[in-house]
C-alpha cells in the first residue's frame, strides 16, 4: 500500500510540474503575441502617416485609418503607467473624434 501511495505521490508531483511548464510556456506565447501584434500595429500606423506618393485622397483616407488606429488604442490602454511611457494623455479615456 506504501508503495502505492508513493507512486500516486510521485504522479502527482509531475503532473503538478508539468501543469507549471505549461503555464510558463503560456506566458511566453502571450507576450510573443504580443510583442509581434505591436510591432504590426506600429508598422500600419507608420505606414498609413507616410505621405509621399500619395494622392490627396488616399493622404486623407490612410490619415482618417491611422487616427481610428490610435484612438483604438487610447481607449484600451487604462493603466496610468502604460499611459504615461506610451505618452498617452493621462486624465483622458478616449481622444475626441468625429467621424
Amino acid at each position: 500500500m506504501k508503495d502505492i501511495d508513493t507512486r500516486i505521490s510521485q504522479a502527482q508531483a509531475r503532473l503538478n510540474d508539468l501543469k507549471s511548464i505549461a503555464r510558463k510556456q503560456e506566458r511566453r506565447d502571450d507576450t510573443r503575441r504580443k510583442i509581434i501584434y505591436g510591432a504590426a500595429f506600429l508598422n500600419i500606423v507608420k505606414y498609413l502617416q507616410v505621405e509621399r506618393g500619395k494622392s490627396d485622397e488616399q493622404r486623407m483616407k490612410d490619415a482618417k485609418r491611422a487616427t481610428h488606429m490610435l484612438k483604438t488604442l487610447n481607449d484600451q490602454v487604462t493603466r496610468k503607467s502604460d499611459r504615461e511611457f506610451l505618452g498617452l494623455i493621462i486624465d483622458a479615456p478616449s481622444l475626441e473624434q468625429g467621424d
